[in-house]
């Protein structure tokens, strides 16, 4: 039986346990803070929108990936712990002009995805906002995880798989097959895998080098009511709206190398001008805002594979944490049981962007 010791219990230290159990692996995971499911907590996954939105106004080689993962989303849904907490009501897209909304089709055409214009009168009844837009896009493929819901179910599920779950321990020394820690835990294993997302310390970056590439971006989210139609996420230029099971949320600023330095009102104030720039009178604020940090890679996508020295690193997954979280454990799994790595996943590789 394999052992692994996953060093980050995010969303997607939490979806690799939960793989990697499945597949027969006894699971370790280490965590430096306390179980604090809260927006306002250190951890970046709980403060995230839990946005599953794979089309992307320009193409990228990784982009089947994303609806990959997007599929995986699905699949996995029915009877998992966490299946409420998942939304899949599909997503409007706003492009800034026609040339724009073209792009944006000819996009989801070459991935095989259904993508359609929405006539003004179309956008109004599936929102419930009365703005008149001449460039909507209805994108069938896409959903929305609530972040607290889902990572107490995976939490739930982790356990029920036999994960033993080490909160409040701060990994201090890191080995292709030891994880030590200042509170003095040992814990053996045949891999480590490190998933620290934006909080990599230097400990970490020493057992894998490729975790110096992951940098911090500071990104604001603010809480919202919206029409009851209101369903289907909202994606336009300066800002995107999404209904969760408990909550909508309006987002999300993005401040690259920004780490920590809390709420900034005029941050907040940005994301609220381009909702009312578009949608005029309807987006009103609901409580407090709150920040997240995200772990951004050189190009956005992540990195899933050798760190550089025997340790596994799932990191740096800049945006798209919640999306690529299934796919990324996927590949994890693949990698500890030595199965063979498409080359779509290969490209993945923290190599890609050579030494530190």
């Amino acid at each position: 039986m394999k052992r692994v010791v996953i060093v980050g219990a995010g969303v997607v230290g939490l979806f690799c346990a939960v793989r990697l159990a499945r597949a027969g692996a006894r699971v370790t995971l280490v965590e430096a803070e306390i179980q604090d499911l809260s927006v306002y907590a250190p951890g970046a996954s709980a403060a995230a929108a839990g946005m599953l939105a794979p089309l992307d106004h320009a193409p990228s080689p990784h982009s089947k990936l994303a609806f990959q993962s997007l599929d995986l989303w699905r699949s996995l849904q029915a009877g998992a712990e966490w299946a409420d907490g998942v939304r899949f009501d599909g997503g409007i897209l706003v492009a800034a002009n026609e040339a724009d909304a073209q792009a944006v089709q000819a996009h989801a055409r070459a991935l095989g995805r259904a993508v359609s214009p929405l006539s003004p009168s179309q956008f109004r009844r599936r929102t419930g906002f009365d703005a008149k837009l001449d460039h909507a896009l209805l994108v069938e493929d896409e959903g929305v995880a609530d972040p607290l819901r889902v990572m107490s179910g995976l939490y739930m599920q982790a356990r029920a798989l036999g994960v033993a779950l080490a909160y409040r321990h701060d990994a201090s020394e890191i080995a292709p097959n030891q994880v030590a820690t200042f509170e003095g835990g040992i814990y053996e294993a045949d891999l480590v895998v490190l998933a620290p997302g934006a909080w990599a310390t230097d400990a970490l970056k020493a057992a894998a080098p490729a975790l110096c590439h992951v940098s911090p971006a500071k990104g604001h989210l603010a809480p919202v009511r919206l029409p009851p139609e209101f369903g289907a996420n909202l994606r336009a230029p300066g800002f995107y709206l999404a209904r969760r099971r408990e909550d909508c949320v309006l987002g999300a600023t993005l401040e690259p190398g920004v780490r920590g330095g809390g709420v900034k009102p005029e941050r907040v104030a940005e994301l609220f001008a381009a909702a009312e720039a578009l949608l005029p009178g309807a987006v009103v604020p609901a409580g407090r805002a709150w920040t997240g940090i995200r772990p951004m890679s050189p190009d956005g996508w992540p990195m899933v594979g050798d760190g550089g020295a025997g340790v596994l690193i799932a990191a740096g997954h800049s945006r798209n944490g919640w999306l690529l979280a299934p796919l990324t454990a996927e590949i994890i799994s693949a990698y500890v049981f030595a199965q063979p790595i498409a080359p779509e996943w290969e490209a993945l590789s923290p190599a890609r962007f050579g030494a530190p």
